[in-house]
């Protein structure tokens, strides 16, 4: 066994040590019984109430090298009330990969990202839920995608960025951004578990309209391309504003939120989108609004 291997199951043998020591008796439904030398729950209880033996857990707290299976892991997790970051933790120690996450397209956008949203004026800026559903933008990021036009079933970043037409058209090397949009999809697919899970489930659906209402994403989907969430450079040729040139920033959020901003990357682009703003203000008449969707 190698020297990393041997101080990554060293890593996970102190973890588990210390998530039991926190534990008492009564956390699990047992009788305190006899005085107790040491704080938290012995091995031998730990590896009753998981379901495997005393002497196997035994020796993966002493660091040995052992295998876990993701059933025993998730049995251990359970037992020993880990959280998510813990669970995942642990799996990661064990040389295992974390059970997919089950994220809800439909929780409440906190008001602490409203605002953050709202921050970015005026650089365009959004925020999506984890099925990619936007659910708040700001007046720049109206000005580009037209997110209040749409229905809610549609105000998919997925589906606007294949159906709107007029962002299609300034977008340069359009082909590219879509082809790199579905290839985030099927890792986002894959990552949640596939249709094993909901969230896998509500991505397959997802991909399965695109396939039906565009030639083009049903072409590039049987190439299977498959790439992490990441940001980009964008350029697009706004019919009004000229050239603007972006870096496509997305940040992570807790609930599974990721907030999109669109980063001017050059002093042009940065001088010409207050002019952005300032349209989309005339429009809709509310100069610093940011829209939250249900």
């Amino acid at each position: 066994m190698s020297t990393h291997q041997q101080v990554r199951r060293d890593a996970l043998a102190n973890f588990l040590r210390s998530r039991r020591a926190r534990l008492t008796p009564a956390d699990v439904g047992m009788a305190p019984g006899v005085r107790r030398r040491t704080p938290g729950l012995r091995r031998e209880e730990i590896a009753v109430l998981a379901g495997v033996g005393v002497t196997w857990y035994t020796w993966l707290e002493q660091g040995r090298e052992i295998n876990p299976s993701p059933e025993v892991l998730g049995s251990l997790a359970r037992t020993l009330r880990l959280d998510t970051a813990e669970t995942d933790y642990l799996f990661r120690l064990a040389g295992s990969q974390p059970a997919p996450r089950q994220p809800s397209g439909a929780a409440e956008v906190p008001a602490a990202l409203v605002r953050l949203v709202r921050a970015q004026s005026p650089a365009p800026a959004f925020l999506l839920d984890p099925d990619w559903t936007v659910r708040a933008w700001n007046p720049a990021g109206e000005a580009l995608f037209d997110f209040s036009a749409w229905e809610p079933e549609d105000r998919n970043l997925a589906w606007i960025a294949f159906a709107h037409l007029p962002n299609r058209a300034r977008t340069v090397d359009w082909e590219h951004h879509g082809r790199r949009l579905l290839a985030h999809l099927r890792a986002a697919y894959a990552e949640r578990g596939g249709q094993r899970t909901e969230a896998g489930r509500r991505i397959a659906a997802l991909l399965r309209r695109l396939r039906e209402h565009f030639p083009e994403a049903n072409t590039w989907l049987d190439e299977h391309q498959v790439q992490d969430r990441a940001g980009a450079a964008k350029d697009l040729l706004h019919e009004e504003l000229g050239v603007l040139r972006f870096d496509q920033v997305v940040l992570a959020a807790p609930g599974g939120l990721e907030l999109v901003v669109f980063s001017p990357r050059d002093a042009a682009t940065e001088s010409l989108l207050p002019l952005l703003t300032a349209q989309q203000a005339e429009r809709a008449e509310q100069p610093e609004a940011v829209t939250v969707a249900a």
